[in-house]
């Protein structure tokens, strides 16, 4: 859900524009250059197998790099975080700032389905982690936002980001669950204790090694103070209600009807938001679970309230 006053970026990176971009502005010489990943934000290229280069996709005034470089360095959290190492204002060859950290190995909990891992040890994991940064102290952040407004406007165009995927596999059926469920929402969330918060905490940016333990957490250009449970919102969509029972029986708060109604929606919300952007990314890879997902999410909210309770 980008601000309005973003524009997008359109210029096409292959990997020899990406390298002369990086070798204009810095004193990195390229061995190799592939790309890692598209996200709503950014183009990741892996360097060198060494370091990830992120390229805005969008001209933002909240794009800050440096906040988010300083933020990273004190956090002190039990998994690892990766530092911002490079920063390029004003590159030669893009438009917005380019930054880039050291490339952490491991594999997103997007590319796993909830039975491929256990999901007791990394819901115990995550817990531990989210109730570190939520009750950290000493941080300063100026950034805060209404997550209430941005998801407002986006479902006032709900008719226009569905007509998006007018060529994607979405029934009839789907789109009126995904009405319906939106329709029962009352836009509201209560006013509570405003907490760090990593403020884009989807599986896509959860790392896992290869005992499929959680190892990192990556992009903390989002973070922000907020309420606590936006960072439930990308567990959710990965896991649904389930998962995200195990991941709070190891956090000290429980979420209210309607806090856990907000998490619902705004999962919901990135659902529809990753169909969409693997379609205009044409990415076979991505498509299918991105799909899943949705179905299965579907699935759990059909002829639902948002406001039922976690545990019925």
């Amino acid at each position: 859900m980008n601000s309005e006053f973003e524009s997008e970026i359109d210029i096409p990176l292959s990997a020899t524009k990406v390298a002369r971009i990086i070798e204009e502005n810095s004193e990195l010489r390229l061995s190799s250059v592939k790309k890692l990943g598209e996200g709503l934000e950014f183009l990741s290229f892996l360097i060198n197998e060494t370091w990830v280069i992120r390229f805005p996709k969008h001209v933002s005034e909240e794009l800050n790099p440096v906040a988010e470089k300083e933020f990273s360095q004190k956090l002190k959290l039990s998994t690892t975080i990766p530092g911002i190492k490079f920063i390029w204002n004003h590159p030669w060859g893009y438009p917005e700032t380019i930054s880039g950290y050291e490339y952490l190995p491991g594999i997103s909990l997007e590319h796993f389905r909830a039975a491929e891992v256990d999901q007791d040890c990394l819901g115990r994991q995550l817990g531990t982690v989210l109730k570190e940064l939520h009750t950290m102290s000493g941080v300063v952040v100026t950034k805060d936002s209404d997550p209430l407004a941005s998801l407002r406007t986006w479902v006032e165009d709900l008719d226009k980001h569905l007509s998006r995927t007018s060529h994607n596999p979405l029934s009839p059926s789907q789109r009126t669950t995904i009405r319906s469920y939106f329709d029962h929402y009352k836009f509201d969330l209560p006013s509570s204790e405003s907490v760090l918060i990593h403020g884009d905490l989807g599986a896509d940016h959860i790392l896992l090694n290869e005992q499929k333990r959680l190892s990192g957490i990556l992009d903390w250009s989002n973070h922000t103070r907020g309420n606590r449970y936006r960072d439930f919102v990308g567990i959710w969509r990965w896991g649904g209600d389930a998962f995200c029972e195990r991941v709070l029986f190891h956090y000290p708060i429980q979420p209210s009807l309607t806090e856990m109604a907000f998490v619902r929606v705004m999962g919901l919300v990135n659902c529809v938001s990753r169909v969409i952007l693997v379609f205009e990314q044409q990415s076979d890879t991505l498509r299918k679970p991105a799909h899943t997902l949705l179905a299965e999410r579907l699935s759990e909210v059909t002829k639902t309230s948002p406001y039922k309770p976690l545990r019925g």
